[in-house]
């Protein structure tokens, strides 16, 4: 029984270090073309991005190039993500869910403004990009799907990296739990 306790206890300490978050940074620069979806994956985390225009339901390509991910929507429209036509809305969508921790546009000048969704739901509404990395608090958006909308015919930028963070699965809060009832009862039979 004692050696059970122990591997239930040893067992515990490594589900308490597995549920620990981590801090993930996506770099978007790089690479040419137009896509229907791109998948990055980092530290074993994947996120697909995705464009859509006026809304969710049109579909348009994903844009890259050296200064990141913008949207096409049409045969004259930039490779940036903008409002001129139409809105364009780039859509990054996580394998789990993660706390965005911040957003790094490129190609903006001092009056490009942006909508954040979480989950296809508004939550940020004409925030001004900055030039570089737009940071949030951790919790503040939590989600697995976060889209970047131009709302204005005169913005237009890319999205040259993310930074989010990991949330723990329950599950391994369950097991660490387990594992602390563990201990209890073997404390409790040494009494």
């Amino acid at each position: 029984m004692k050696k059970f306790c122990l591997f239930v206890m040893v067992l515990s300490i490594g589900m308490v270090s597995a549920a620990n978050a981590a801090i993930i940074q996506y770099d978007f620069t790089g690479g040419s073309g137009n896509y229907s979806s791109i998948d990055f994956t980092m530290s074993g985390v994947t996120v697909t991005a995705t464009a859509t225009y006026n809304g969710f339901s049109n579909s348009a390509n994903v844009s890259r190039d050296n200064h990141g991910l913008g949207v096409r929507n049409g045969y004259l429209d930039s490779s940036d993500i903008d409002g001129l036509f139409r809105n364009d809305y780039l859509t990054l969508t996580f394998d789990n869910a993660v706390s965005l921790l911040g957003l790094d546009f490129d190609h903006d000048t001092s009056n490009d403004e942006f909508d954040l969704y979480v989950d296809g739901v508004n939550v940020v509404y004409n925030l001004e990009t900055t030039g570089g990395w737009e940071e949030f608090s951790f919790g503040t958006y939590v989600g697995n799907s976060f889209t970047v909308r131009a709302n204005g015919a005169s913005d237009n930028f890319v999205l040259s990296g993310l930074r989010v963070e990991t949330v723990p699965e329950p599950a391994l809060f369950a097991l660490m739990g387990f594992g602390l009832l563990g201990l209890g009862v073997m404390r409790r039979r040494r009494s």
